[in-house]
């Protein structure tokens, strides 16, 4: 697969083969519609950028690695596989949390995809949805973690300035914007995972709160309900 950058806008074929033309002069077979040509086109070409492309090539690649009839042959393929196999971790981001590593120091790169998957696993994250908030509050922790010692670094300051200054106050910026990031989306986590209970009750009286019984004075057989 190339590496420059302007060759993933440039579609590839993906492998299948495109159906015949009908010949107008032996076929009473009617043209192609615009709807027919647009599911050929989206059926066999793809950007190299495109994660079906990326892991049907990695999967041909994969077989030749396994079916290579010599050692120097399954190196060879090896190398190939290898390389095309990163870029299909970096496509299945959402399960394998790879991309955190970029967010933070190589330092806390392992760090990263730790905490996602802990919060991944202690709330279930199934939906996309909530494996990106789980990769989002991971990211902006190891954030925390990673600014934290160059405030730590001002206590021992004895002389000031104004690059200084300055350097403290974006990383001040930062922290506290991870702060609120990491928060945010740890609040809609758990509102997603545990929603909040709509309760209707129809009364001309009514106590409601917490351990407490709902009782209705207008029902006749004094029903309550347990909260």
């Amino acid at each position: 697969m190339s590496k420059n950058p302007k060759n993933q806008s440039k579609a590839v074929d993906a492998g299948a083969k495109l159906p015949a033309k009908p010949n107008k002069e032996k076929s009473l077979t009617k043209p192609y519609t615009v709807d027919e040509v647009r599911d050929v086109i989206k059926g066999t070409l793809h950007f190299p950028c495109d994660p079906d492309y990326i892991l049907k090539k990695s999967t041909k690649e994969f077989n030749a690695w396994l079916d290579a009839p010599t050692d120097k042959e399954r190196e060879e393929a090896k190398k190939i596989m290898i390389e095309t196999h990163n870029e299909a971790l970096i496509a299945l981001g959402l399960e394998t949390h790879y991309p955190l590593a970029d967010m933070v120091g190589k330092r806390y790169r392992a760090l990263a995809i730790e905490v996602a998957r802990q919060f991944e696993k202690e709330y279930n994250c199934k939906a996309p949805s909530e494996k990106l908030l789980a990769q989002t509050i991971a990211g902006t922790y190891c954030k925390i973690i990673e600014y934290s010692p160059h405030l730590r670094g001002l206590a021992h300051e004895t002389s000031v300035s104004k690059e200084k200054n300055d350097y403290y106050a974006m990383i001040s910026k930062e922290l506290d914007r991870s702060h609120r990031q990491m928060l945010t989306a740890l609040t809609m986590l758990r509102q997603i995972k545990n929603p909040p209970i709509e309760l209707n009750v129809k009364a001309k009286t009514a106590f409601i709160a917490q351990n407490q019984q709902i009782n209705a004075v207008n029902n006749p057989e004094n029903k309550s309900v347990e909260q």
